[in-house]
């Protein structure tokens, strides 16, 4: 369209039109919306349809904030009225949604100086305020998980090393109290003038790589006196953004008792020897950077298939089964560096009982150091955890293979629970048939529960298999509502189905979403009579709701129902039995599928459960 640049109307409209804040204008005692831009429509969720509306009865969900009650100060007073990051519930893509605005309310006035209508200017600020809020939430998390830690923790801050914060252990360590908070760390602790901490921690705060240092000695003052302590410690580089280090966590242990009880025992090598040999756990001792086997007690011997005759070799010539595994080269890489190794269910071959067989350990290589920093020895303990790990890949493996196991067993006494009722029902015997029929019902539930398992134990190695296939929504969602209304005598499913469309995914794992939300809704509304299904379509999706009159969900629970294993808490659990795995599985089809799955409730009002799919 040719904009008439001299038509200053036009020029003005198109202005407020286009600009990319929103804008709108209220008029008289209703507030009625002479004008919203395409922005201020984009921020409320809505179309020029509500143009020429009251703002209340275009936007609904204003009731019971305050906007409607600040508008009519402003009209009745004249005084502007501008706020900054104002929290506001808008209807968004049929959803009730927080957004943030800085707005002005601002009062036109006519000749008499009666206001006469309303300017809203707005900027959304959403993204800005929820960025900061996670932000802010991180750094309170991070807070307190430095407070809490189980290990002295600090933060120091910018090239003077700031100590920001300095959980109860490191101070605790350094000898000092919450005062030394803010300070320089040269200013906190002074001791530290001459000693190597401040140059390492330039160090790492210039070239962003960690330190780490082991049974290093400190001297520091504790209740007035200056005395040597050992730790091992970790000085961090802190990143922003931009990946520069702004700051070091420090993270320390103090290990002096244990660095001067080594010292003992290096003063008295038999009785350090007797110890490593009457040790119950399996204990090495290497000495030279070929890793000669000095000391192994029984249980290390054990471990190996090997004798005492090992002892005074080399492990390369001991043990010739490691040739080809990893353990000699970390040996000698821990005897080279100095710095400790340690893993858990470590997985190795060695021999048993003759023959090469695989087992798993939990091990920490330890080098000793002596008076002048260097590696002399290295201390080796292991534990053999392979019963554990064999017994954690059993039970890694047991539901999918009892599930699979029971499901034929079950199918087969379910076909005879049914012979067996129409064959007690022919004889006329109700009473009977009745209790056969019961078992029937919980051998249908025991078939659900095996079934689920089934699907978890496919989700989670991910073989669940999808057959997609073009069909029709309605059709299926009818289909299976006149089923279970076959089922439930006392609950009327009410339909509404106004999809009409086709979609293309797997029939029947999309049937089985929908089955677990038609049994949930009849199972948790024990005391209503009605269940509503309802279809529809957005521009690109199909939706399906299941709405039941039930006990509800508190808002604070929603975000688990979805969770593997999650189950209504406390006593209802006996009300309504069942291992918590059907909307897990609901929801885990429903990502695979591309769509989206969510829940809708308020505690004692019913619950809504909802998807999407794309169409």
């Amino acid at each position: 369209m040719q904009i008439n640049l001299d038509d200053n109307a036009t020029v003005f409209y198109t202005l407020i039109e286009e600009s990319p804040m929103p804008i709108a204008l209220y008029v008289g005692e209703k507030m009625v919306i002479k004008v919203a831009n395409k922005a201020m429509l984009k921020a409320w969720g809505r179309d020029n349809s509500v143009i020429g509306q009251e703002l209340a009865i275009a936007l609904p969900e204003l009731k019971d904030q305050p906007f409607l009650g600040i508008l009519e100060e402003v009209r009745l007073t004249g005084v502007a009225y501008e706020t900054k990051e104002d929290r506001v519930l808008l209807i968004n893509d049929e959803i009730l949604q927080t957004f943030y605005f800085d707005f002005i309310y601002k009062p036109l006035k006519d000749d008499n100086g009666q206001v006469w209508g309303i300017v809203n200017n707005a900027t959304d600020v959403t993204e800005l305020v929820n960025a900061r809020l996670k932000v802010k939430a991180s750094e309170e998390l991070f807070r307190k998980m430095i407070q809490d830690a189980p290990v002295a923790i600090g933060i120091l801050r910018g090239e003077n090393f700031v100590i920001e914060q300095a959980n109860e252990d490191l101070l605790k360590l350094w000898g000092k109290t919450k005062d030394v908070i803010g300070l320089n760390l040269i200013d906190g602790l002074p001791e530290l003038k001459g000693q190597p901490f401040p140059d390492l921690l330039a160090q790492v705060y210039k070239t962003g790589v960690a330190h780490y240092g082991y049974e290093t000695m400190a001297r520091l003052e504790r209740e007035g006196r200056l005395q040597d302590y050992y730790f091992n410690f970790v000085y961090d580089p802190i990143r922003d953004q931009h990946n520069v280090v702004t700051g070091i966590m420090v993270v320390a242990n103090e290990i002096t008792s244990l660095v001067h009880s080594r010292m003992e025992m290096a003063k008295s090598e038999e009785r350090f020897r007797n110890l490593l040999l009457d040790t119950p756990m399996a204990t090495g001792y290497y000495e030279t950077e070929d890793i000669i086997i000095s000391l192994a007690n029984d249980e290390m011997l054990r471990f190996w298939g090997k004798d005492k005759s090992v002892i005074g070799k080399p492990m390369e010539e001991a043990i010739p089964e490691l040739k080809g595994q990893p353990f000699i080269g970390i040996l000698k890489e821990v005897y080279r560096t100095g710095i400790p190794y340690h893993a858990d269910q470590q997985e190795a071959l060695l021999p048993v009982n003759g023959k090469l067989e695989k087992v798993w350990f939990n091990f920490t290589y330890k080098p000793l150091r002596n008076v002048d920093g260097k590696v002399y020895a290295i201390l080796h303990a292991a534990m053999d955890v392979t019963k554990q790990v064999q017994l954690q890949q059993q039970k890694d493996e047991f539901l999918g293979i009892a599930s699979h196991e029971l499901k034929t067993p079950v199918t087969s006494i379910k076909a005879y629970a049914q012979v067996l009722e129409r064959m007690i029902r022919n004889d006329g015997d109700e009473k009977k048939a009745s209790m056969v029929h019961k078992m029937d019902v919980q051998l249908n539930r025991l078939t659900g529960l095996i079934g689920d398992l089934l699907d978890v134990t496919k989700i989670q190695s991910g073989k669940m298999t999808f057959n997609p296939v073009n069909f029709d929504f309605d059709l299926a969602v009818a289909e299976i509502a006149e089923e279970m209304q076959h089922i439930s005598a006392r609950h009327h499913i009410h339909t509404d189905l106004q999809g009409h469309a086709n979609v293309y995914a797997d029939k029947e794992r999309i049937g089985q979403v929908i089955t677990n939300f038609l049994s949930n809704a009849i199972k948790y509304s024990a005391d209503a009579d009605q269940v509503d299904v309802k279809t529809y379509t957005t521009d690109n999706e199909i939706i399906l709701s299941v709405k039941d009159f039930g006990i509800g969900i508190s808002k604070e629970l929603q975000h688990l129902v979805f969770d593997q294993f999650y189950r209504v808490g406390g006593q209802l659990q006996h009300t309504y039995p069942g291992l918590g795995l059907g909307l897990y599985i609901s929801s885990e089809i429903i990502k695979s599928e591309g769509g989206r799955i969510w829940v809708e409730s308020e505690e004692g009002q019913g619950a809504t459960f909802y998807f999407a799919l794309k169409r």
